[in-house]
């Protein structure tokens, strides 16, 4: 789970905004993740909520992800 977090991160945060394709790969994410269908209004109001907390916790500062193992895991 924690690579597919790190993934959803990076589709993120990459530019802070949501479009289609974002929206499309979250809600696949999901629905892997949650072993059910997830739609897409459903993925982009998670995917939104997503970026405020980003938003929020980084309070400006830059976002890095660190990955100094092999399995994903910091």
């Amino acid at each position: 789970m924690s690579e597919a977090f790190h993934n959803l991160v990076s589709i993120i945060t990459k530019s802070f905004k949501i479009d289609d394709k974002a929206i499309e790969e979250l809600r696949i994410i999901l629905s892997e993740q949650n072993a059910r269908e997830v739609s897409h209004d459903e993925a982009e109001e998670i995917g939104r909520s997503l970026v405020t907390v980003i938003e929020t916790l980084a309070n400006g500062r830059t976002i890095i992800t660190n990955r100094s193992s092999n399995d994903g895991r910091e």
